[in-house]
C-alpha cells in the first residue's frame, strides 16, 4: 500500500534514531560538557592571578603590583620548580605508556574476575592502588585495565555496566597524592631550595613522616579496599540499565600492549646507519639505566631524601628501561607532554598569584585565619578542595596553599596530607581534564556526578574524621 514503510526504510529510519541517540548521549556525556562550561586551567589561573592583584592593591604600589604580576615567576626563582612539575607529568606517562607496561597489565587482566561485581572492584582496587604508587601508573594502568575486563566480559556474554568500570579508573586521582609520588609531599621534603621555596620560613616535612601519619596511612588503605564496594553498590543490576563500553570510548587495540605500542624506526635495519644503529641500540639503553641506578642506590644508601629532583631523574631510569630503543623513550616523552598542558603555561600564573601575597605578606594573615579556625588541618582539607577546582596541579597548589599552611602554625604533617587529599577530590572532580587527553567522552554527566558526589562524601567524612582524631 502507498505511503506504508519497505523493510529500507525502516532500516534507515532505525539508523537514524541510533545516529540520533548517539549524538545525544555524546552531547551529555561529563567531558565534553564539563569541557563545555568549565574554565580551563589558564582561565582559572589567570582569575586567580588578577584577584591576587586585586586584594593586594591597599599593600602594594602598583608598579611593584606590575613587577610582580609579570616577573614573579623570576623573583621567587621558580624555574626549577616549574620544570620539574613538568617532568612530573611528562616522565610518569612516558614510564607508563609502553609494551612492557601494557604486557604486564595483559597478564594481571587475564587473572581478574569479568563479573560485573568483580570487574568494577578489580579495577577500582587495582587503580587505586597504583595510583598511590604514581598517578600514571593509576590512572592510565586502570582505565586500560577496566575496558580489557569489559572486553573480556562482552567475550564471555557478560553485561558490564562501563560508567562504574571507567569511574573506577579514575579512583587513582583521589589517592595519587598520598603516596611516594605526592608533588606536594616531595616538594615539602626538599631541604634545598630547588623545589621547596618555603624552605628558609618553615622547614622540611619528611617524606617518612608524611606516608606514615596515621591520617594519610589509614585512610589510605581504607579506601583501596572499600571506595571499590562503594561503586559496586552504585552501579545497576538492571540489564536494561547497564551500558556497556562504547566505540566512542574505547582505547584498546588488542591488547593493553598493542595499545601502547608506539614506536617504528624511520628506517628498516637493513638501511640502517652508525646513528641509527645508536638510536635503536637497547644496550645503549641499558648502559644508561645501570649508571641511573647506581646514582640512585649511592643516593638512596647515603641516607639521602627522596625528593622532586630525585623522583624526576628515578623516572627517566624507569622510563628508559620499560621503553626499550633511546629512541623509543624520546619519542614517549615528546608525545607524553601533552599531560603537562594544564600546568605549563598557568604556572607562570600561579607564580604571580605566589609572588603578589608573599610580597604582600597576606599569607601571614591567612594562616592567621586558618588557625583562628580551630581546626587548621580540616580547614586546608577544604580551602585545597575547593582551590584545586581552579588549580588542577597538586604541586602548584601546594604552592599556592602551603605558606598559608606554614603560618598557621600548625603541625606539618596532617596540615600537608589533608591538603593532598583536598586536591586529590577535587581532581576526581576535573576528571574531564585527564580523560580528554585519552579521547574519552565518558557517560552521562548526571551520573558522573552521582559518582563523584558520593566519593567525595565518604573520603570527607574519613579523612575529616581522622584528621580531627590525629
Amino acid at each position: 500500500m502507498a505511503g506504508e514503510p519497505t523493510p529500507a526504510t525502516e532500516s534507515r529510519s532505525d539508523d537514524a534514531a541510533t545516529d540520533a541517540d548517539s549524538e545525544g548521549d555524546l552531547r551529555s556525556a561529563f567531558v565534553p560538557t564539563f569541557g563545555k562550561y568549565f574554565p580551563e586551567s589558564l582561565v582559572g589561573a589567570l582569575g586567580l592571578a588578577v584577584l591576587a592583584v586585586l586584594v593586594t592593591v591597599p599593600e602594594l604600589e602598583p608598579t611593584t603590583q606590575l613587577e610582580l604580576f609579570g616577573g614573579g615567576f623570576y623573583v621567587y626563582d621558580l624555574f626549577a620548580l616549574h620544570m620539574l612539575l613538568i617532568l612530573y607529568w611528562v616522565l610518569s606517562a612516558a614510564a607508563v605508556e609502553s609494551p612492557r607496561v601494557g604486557a604486564a597489565l595483559d597478564r594481571l587482566a587475564a587473572l581478574l574476575p569479568t563479573s560485573q561485581a568483580g570487574a568494577i572492584y578489580a579495577t577500582g582496587v587495582l587503580s587505586l592502588a597504583l595510583g598511590w604508587f604514581n598517578w600514571a601508573l593509576g590512572l592510565i594502568g586502570g582505565i586500560l585495565l577496566g575496558q580489557r575486563l569489559c572486553r573480556r566480559a562482552r567475550e564471555n556474554g557478560t553485561a558490564i555496566h562501563y560508567p562504574s568500570v571507567l569511574t573506577g579508573g579514575l579512583l587513582a586521582l583521589v589517592v595519587a597524592n598520598q603516596g611516594p609520588s605526592s608533588p606536594g609531599a616531595l616538594i615539602a621534603a626538599d631541604d634545598t631550595g630547588l623545589a621547596n621555596v618555603m624552605v628558609d620560613d618553615a622547614g622540611t616535612i619528611g617524606m617518612g613522616e608524611f606516608l606514615v601519619h596515621p591520617a594519610n596511612l589509614v585512610p589510605t588503605l581504607l579506601f583501596v579496599l572499600t571506595l571499590p564496594l562503594l561503586l559496586v553498590w552504585l552501579a545497576p543490576d538492571s540489564e536494561d540499565e547497564i551500558e556497556p563500553l562504547e566505540d566512542r570510548d574505547r582505547l584498546l587495540e588488542g591488547s593493553i600492549a598493542e595499545t601502547l605500542e608506539h614506536y617504528a624506526p624511520a628506517r628498516e635495519p637493513v638501511d640502517w646507519q652508525l646513528g641509527d644503529r645508536l638510536e635503536n641500540a637497547e644496550w645503549l639503553t641499558w648502559i644508561v639505566v645501570a649508571i641511573g641506578a647506581v646514582s640512585l642506590g649511592w643516593h638512596f644508601g647515603t641516607g639521602g631524601a627522596l625528593t622532586l629532583p630525585w623522583l624526576a631523574f628515578g623516572l627517566v631510569v624507569v622510563g628508559l628501561a620499560v621503553q626499550g630503543p633511546p629512541m623509543a623513550f624520546r619519542e614517549k616523552t615528546e608525545d607524553a607532554t601533552r599531560w603537562a598542558t594544564h600546568v605549563a603555561i598557568p604556572f607562570l600564573l600561579y607564580a604571580a598569584t605566589f609572588a603578589l601575597l608573599m610580597e604582600a605578606e597576606l599569607y601571614a594573615r591567612l594562616g592567621d585565619g586558618l588557625a583562628a579556625t580551630g581546626l587548621p588541618s580540616v580547614g586546608s582539607y577544604v580551602a585545597a578542595f575547593a582551590l584545586g577546582l581552579l588549580v588542577p596541579d597538586p604541586g602548584s597548589l601546594w604552592l599556592l596553599q602551603g605558606p598559608a599552611v606554614a603560618a598557621a602554625g600548625v603541625e606539618g604533617a596532617p596540615a600537608l596530607v589533608a591538603t593532598m587529599y583536598g586536591a586529590g577530590i577535587s581532581n576526581l572532580w576535573l576528571a574531564f581534564l585527564f580523560a580528554s587527553v585519552l579521547s574519552i567522552y565518558g557517560f552521562d554527566w548526571r551520573e558522573f556526578v552521582t559518582y563523584a558526589a558520593a566519593v567525595t562524601a565518604y573520603v570527607s567524612v574519613v579523612v575529616v574524621g581522622l584528621l580531627l582524631a590525629f
